[in-house]
């Protein structure tokens, strides 16, 4: 055997070796999430098929609950205000954090960056519960907030922020945003600043760099941090139970009660429009980042050109 010939095998041996020390390392991962996972979804997917009649749960396999979730506009309209709130608090976090990460990226000083993190960072260290709680004590008529706009002659009653759409939004923005700050920061942070550098010595001023520099190296980060906060937005229970106070209702909310109320049928078939729907934004911001970075990168080109 050659000496090529050696070499080729044993390049091949090693690369079969390391595939299934990979494989091996993934095994227990791959159990768990298959068990877990793929078979509550086998059971969902079965009850979605029983019939709730009068209280009591038939078993078959019957597509009448399906039709009923995908014609009654009641559904509809859930799904309508599950969406809406999920786009407004996608929006407002998106506004938010990307002011926040363009400030943190930009810091020189190691100490102020690090203080700003950790700021950023304290909300994921309480749970969404005590949060939740916690902004019920801020929104209420007699909370922090109202003590503060009546102060300042905003209102003279108070703003009514509790059990509506309102205080759910401002919730879930707090508990949402580091979700949308630090993959925009990790997209600013890793950007080259010479091309800031250079558009300025070709007479571009702050706003023009950075909407021709700053913000298309940044639509990564953008995407991810939609993604992220949108399909967290779709799932949320505790806040909008809490904070809704069971007049906002939202799928997940539907979902908790229609368990309690043992039809899980309609609670299988939610569930299941909810993760098809998560999965299906998530592909959609995707590639529509892909789609704006490739058309910026082809003007790119042919300005080159």
């Amino acid at each position: 055997m050659s000496r090529f010939t050696e070499k080729v095998v044993n390049v091949y041996s090693s690369g079969n070796r390391k595939w299934t020390t990979q494989l091996l390392l993934l095994l227990p991962a791959l159990l768990l999430m298959g068990i877990v996972y793929l078979g509550g979804l086998l059971i969902f997917g079965r009850y979605s098929f029983d019939i709730y009649d009068n209280g009591k749960l038939v078993r078959a396999w019957d597509w009448s609950t399906y039709r009923a979730f995908l014609t009654d506009p009641y559904y509809w309209k859930l799904i309508g205000n599950t969406f809406r709130i999920a786009f407004k608090v996608t929006a407002w976090s998106l506004l938010l954090a990307y002011p926040l990460a363009y400030c943190i990226a930009g810091l020189k000083k190691p100490g102020w960056k690090q203080f700003l993190l950790l700021l950023t960072f304290l909300p994921l260290l309480v749970s969404a519960v005590v949060r939740s709680y916690g902004w019920q004590l801020l929104l209420s008529k007699q909370g922090f907030m109202n003590w503060v706009f009546i102060h300042l002659g905003m209102t003279e009653e108070g703003f009514n922020m509790m059990n509506n759409e309102t205080g759910v939004i401002i919730a879930l923005v707090h508990i949402f945003l580091p979700f949308m700050v630090f993959p925009i920061l990790n997209v600013l942070s890793q950007s080259d600043a010479s091309l800031k550098a250079a558009a300025h010595d070709l007479g571009a001023g702050s706003w023009r760099t950075f909407f021709t520099i700053t913000l298309p190296l940044s639509a990564r980060g953008i995407a991810s941090g939609v993604q992220i906060v949108f399909t967290l937005c779709l799932t949320a229970f505790t806040t909008p139970q809490l904070i809704g106070g069971g007049r906002v209702m939202t799928l997940p909310v539907f979902i908790y009660q229609r368990t309690l109320d043992t039809n899980w049928p309609m609670a299988a078939v939610a569930s299941l429009f909810l993760l098809v729907s998560s999965v299906v934004v998530s592909l959609l911001v995707n590639k529509g980042a892909e789609w704006l970075m490739f058309r910026r990168s082809r003007e790119g080109g042919r300005a080159h050109g």
